[in-house]
């Protein structure tokens, strides 16, 4: 009567165990590996009651409750830390061969439709982009690329235009991806259509939508650059210029043509520029060509200073803007008188602002080259020739050496 009490209680608790084991299995499978599915605690429970159960099997004197207990326990114990051990020892050697266990996030790749373009096969292109978008609806480089093939290798403005104006509009599209279509169909409105209406409503739109960002000054700076309606029918409609008559040997004339050439008015370019900045005052290549004015021109390295330090110090630029600006303020700062400890604290400012980058390491190499930076960039003295005998060779210094003079024919 006992062994058969301890033969069914062996059967229940190796039935027990072989649930357990089935769940085991079962949950390995849904997540794909045993590190998946069960995280270090659950690992340490179910290895806790595995061995107790072994442990109570031997204790009870029942030899088929104990081998049907080893017999169970230990295809999950193997399971659930055979993987962890040799992901331990050997995962160093074998992601070395393999390329490690981390997943690899599934992403579009256009490789094949770029070299389609190369080919000139478009519309092999435009089916290699639509099949990775049916993939990734959605993806701002596709959309971007199908709306550049369309536009510039079919010259299908208008299914162009509708790519991108579809992109702009996809709820949960990224800011900048949005801005970046924006401005491609400005681009396209006004380059590609003559629709300068169109493409002044998406620059605004841009400057609105995403207020202190790169986008926005750039969207600002186009703006400030947009021409008229009636300019670009009056362009559209011009007559071929008619050359003028100009003299052809200026290299014989005494000023070598000098003379000749039409003068700047400089006191009227500045007053047209800084008539620009009251009414675009993110213009920024206005700024630039005036800084150099007024430095070049009227020595007011002041007025140049305050001009560049309104872009470098505008919010939402971008570092590598920033730094170029920083260092045309050090290239106007060496044409002044005694600008090297200006430069030299203008370029400091670049390291401070962008230590480690290429930046500052080309900041730090010019404040190196300082003395002879300077010298380089100052405007050398125009010195005139005089008029001198042009048979000098020929004069004689010494009474025996023959007069060729004399012995003309």
């Amino acid at each position: 009567m006992f062994l058969v009490a301890s033969i069914l209680v062996g059967l229940a608790g190796g039935f027990i165990l072989l649930a357990l084991t089935a769940f085991l299995f079962w949950r390995i499978s849904k997540a794909g590996s045993a590190q998946d599915a069960i995280d270090l605690p659950s690992k340490l429970i179910i290895t806790a009651i595995l061995l107790g159960g072994g442990i109570w099997a031997f204790k009870s004197g029942n030899p088929f409750m104990a081998l049907v207990a080893v017999l169970v326990a230990a295809v999950p114990l193997c399971a659930l830390w055979v993987p962890s051990v040799i992901a331990l020892v050997l995962g160093p050697i074998l992601g070395s061969m393999t390329g490690g266990s981390e997943s690899v996030e599934p992403r579009p790749f256009y490789s094949r439709a770029t070299a389609y373009r190369k080919r000139g096969d478009y519309p092999a292109a435009v089916a290699e982009v639509e099949a990775q978008l049916v993939r990734f609806p959605g993806d701002p480089e596709g959309l971007l690329m199908l709306a550049d093939i369309h536009a510039d290798d079919l010259k299908d403005v208008n299914t162009a235009s509708a790519v991108l104006a579809e992109m702009i509009s996809l709820p949960g599209m990224d800011t900048s991806a949005v801005a970046r279509a924006m401005s491609r169909l400005a681009d396209l409105k006004l380059n590609r259509m003559g629709d300068v209406a169109g493409a002044r409503e998406l620059f605004t739109r841009i400057v609105t939508n995403f207020p202190g960002s790169e986008a926005a000054f750039t969207a600002t700076q186009r703006l400030a650059h947009l021409p008229d309606p009636d300019d670009m029918a009056r362009r559209a409609e011009a007559a071929p210029l008619k050359m003028a008559h100009h003299e052809e040997r200026l290299g014989l004339t005494e000023d070598f043509g000098a003379g000749q050439l039409p003068g700047e008015d400089f006191e009227a370019q500045t007053r047209d520029w800084v008539a620009r900045m009251e009414e675009f005052p993110d213009d920024w290549e206005t700024r630039e060509k005036l800084a150099r004015l007024y430095v070049e021109r009227w020595g007011r390295i002041d007025l140049a200073t305050d001009l560049l330090e309104y872009l470098i110090r505008h919010p939402g630029m971008a570092p590598k803007q920033v730094a170029r600006w920083l260092n045309e303020l050090a290239d106007l700062q060496l044409k002044s008188t005694d600008g090297a400890s200006v430069a030299r604290l203008t370029l400091e400012r670049i390291m401070q602002l962008f230590p480690g980058t290429p930046w500052a390491q080309q900041a730090e190499s010019r404040i190196s080259l300082l003395g002879l930076d300077r010298r380089a960039k100052t405007v050398p003295r125009t010195v005139k020739l005089g008029t001198y005998e042009s048979n000098i060779g020929l004069k004689r210094g010494d009474p025996t050496i023959p007069d060729p003079s004399q012995h003309a024919v």
